[in-house]
């Protein structure tokens, strides 16, 4: 398989994932059926895009790097995660009167209440395929054609429209410092650890 056959159906995988709600809400299936069918897709999704990376193999400036490289990236972009969401969230309300609450996040945490398994998609499987996704499919291939620069605001804008939330400053800032983390950590998972460690905090915290 060619690297564009590889990027498309890595695409279109998280496409099919996302129109599988649509496709239950429009049978009128609902409650645990559609949040246990959900969860499952999410996880068959996260396999298939993983193997399709692996499939890929390197891009233009992914290299093989160290656990302890690893690692290190990881904390620093965890840390950084947190702390850039906010900054921006105080800056956000201070000068837009925008609430610092996310309600992306209030409805995730709802059903994660009301449905505890529901948290394999929302703390480990969305993040690894948003990083995926908008990092490595979207990120990555618009540099070639644009710049770094470019290729991260695009990328970053994409995944904040995603999450349809008010808190769009917050979502662009987070696609941003993802980017960075993977293009100087030259390593997917790293920025995906960051982003899956950042929500089990960030949600963790919220429930408490």
């Amino acid at each position: 398989m060619s690297y564009q056959k590889n990027q498309f159906f890595t695409l279109l995988t998280y496409i099919l994932l996302l129109s599988l709600g649509t496709i239950l809400s429009t049978l009128s299936i609902t409650g645990s059926v559609y949040f246990l069918t959900i969860t499952l897709g999410a996880m068959v999704a996260t396999g298939v895009m993983i193997y399709l990376v692996k499939q890929s193999g390197p891009n233009e400036f992914e290299e093989k790097t160290s656990l302890n490289h690893d690692l290190q990236w990881i904390i620093l972009g965890t840390i950084g995660a947190i702390a850039l969401q906010y900054a921006i969230g105080f800056l956000d309300q201070l000068l837009f009167h925008v609430s610092t609450t996310s309600q992306n996040t209030l409805g995730l945490l709802l059903m994660v209440r009301e449905y505890p398994y529901y948290f394999i998609y929302v703390m480990i499987a969305a993040p690894i395929m948003e990083e995926i996704i908008f990092r490595r499919v979207f990120f990555a291939n618009l540099i070639k054609p644009t710049n770094v620069y470019i290729a991260a605001i695009i990328s970053a804008a994409l995944f904040a429209i995603m999450h349809q939330d008010t808190r769009f400053l917050v979502y662009v800032a987070m696609g941003l410092w993802f980017s960075f983390v993977y293009y100087k950590s030259k390593n997917i998972y790293v920025s995906a650890g960051s982003h899956l460690i950042m929500n089990a905090i960030v949600l963790t915290i919220s429930l408490g």
